[in-house]
This record gives C-alpha cells, structure tokens and sequence, in this order.
C-alpha cells in the first residue's frame, strides 16, 4: 500500500530563544523540504511546528507515518492529550497545558491513516539528520522566514465566509487562499506546487481553526 513518509525535527538556540523546524514529506521517491524559523520561541514549539507543517502538506486521504526524535511529541499525540482535553487542558497537578495552541492545531490535522514513530536523534537515519541540519540552519539563521510563526496577511480569492458551504476545501499556495467546492478543484489548485497546503474542513469553525492554525488573517 502507498503512503507518505514524514521526517520532523526542531532546535532552538537558547530554548527560549531562536527557534528553526524542518519537515521533509516523502511519497513516491518524491522528497519535498519545509524549513522556517521563529525569534523568541522553545524546542518543543519547534518539534510541533514541524510535524504541523508536515501534516498540512498532506493529503487527508492517504496512509502518512511520520518519524521525530522528540518524545515530547510522541507522548503528547498518543498519550497525553486526551487526558488534557477531558481536564480543560491542564496537567495532572493542575498547570495549563504548555503550547496548548499547536496541539489543537495537531488535533485537527491528525487523523486515523497517521501513524507516529519515534527514531533515536543523531543516530544515522539519513532523513532524520538532513531534519536536524535544517532546523539547526534555521535556528542560526537572521534571514530565514517562516509561514507560520509569522502570521502574514494574505490575498485571499474566497469571498466573505458567508457565502461558505460545507464540507469544501481550503488550501494556501503562494500566498493565495482559496476555497473549492470538490477535491477535484482543490487538487488541481495544489498538485505539484512546493510548499502548498490544503485541507478539506467540515463547518466554519474548522475552517476558521485551520486558518488560524496556518497563522493567517484574512483580509476582507
């Protein structure tokens, strides 16, 4: 059976301060790098930025096995989270849940054809050290941007979410945000376009938490 491989790492200088993550997406002897950095920010949020990223460039109808070497987020995804959400998103000892934003964001995009493994860090799994290299450029890096953290204002060729039906699909491509009525429109929007991302959402909140989730705000 066909799937995608997704490889993630993130660092950070300081921890907290400058971050990098890096994705690199896999399907069909086809390899695609994502890399992007943030100012003021921890290596966890730059593990789940990572795998975020990762899974936003992916297709929600195919079988995806992603590989990181944080057990931050391992343990997160598969284990803790449920037990945040039944408890308002604090810990045990009653804490808020840190980066609580991006493992939403996680929730939303995780579905069951994800399956999550753990590889050893600096261990010689080739894709995992190429991840690390990127994340630990970006982390180093002054001029390095990223979509995400940054929260850019984009054109948008949508309408007014008014005029939204659902289900239909979101995707963002150069910039552009768009929304299409079949999976048909939106493949053909994004097929073969790096760094594309789209996603089919179910009612206006989900297509509001997506946008979110891609740190956009839309200009009517």
């Amino acid at each position: 059976m066909n799937h995608i491989d997704i490889i993630t790492d993130g660092a950070c200088s300081g921890n907290p301060g400058r971050g990098g993550w890096a994705t690199i997406v896999i399907q069909d002897n086809k390899i695609q790098e994502y890399s992007g950095t943030a100012p003021d920010t921890t290596n966890n949020r730059m593990e789940l930025t990572a795998a975020l990223i990762g899974l936003q460039n992916t297709p929600i109808d195919q079988e995806i096995h992603l590989y990181t070497d944080s057990q931050y987020l391992i343990n997160g995804i598969t284990k803790w989270v449920k037990g945040w959400q039944k408890n308002g998103w604090k810990t045990r000892t009653g804490d808020p849940v840190e980066n609580k934003d991006l493992w939403e964001a996680l929730i939303t995009q995780t579905h069951v054809g994800v399956h999550w493994h753990h590889v050893k860090g600096h261990a010689g799994h080739i894709h995992n050290e190429r991840a690390n290299l990127l994340a630990q450029q970006q982390a180093g890096s002054r001029t390095a941007k990223s979509s995400i953290v940054t929260a850019p204002r984009v054109r948008t060729a949508t309408g007014p979410t008014s005029e939204l039906r659902f289900p239909c699909y979101v995707s963002l491509v150069t910039g552009v945000l768009e929304r299409h009525e079949t999976w048909d429109e939106c493949k053909e929007a994004t097929h073969g376009i790096s760094g594309a991302k789209f996603k089919k959402v179910a009612s206006l909140a989900e297509y509001q938490a997506q946008l979110r989730s891609w740190g956009i705000t839309v200009e009517r």
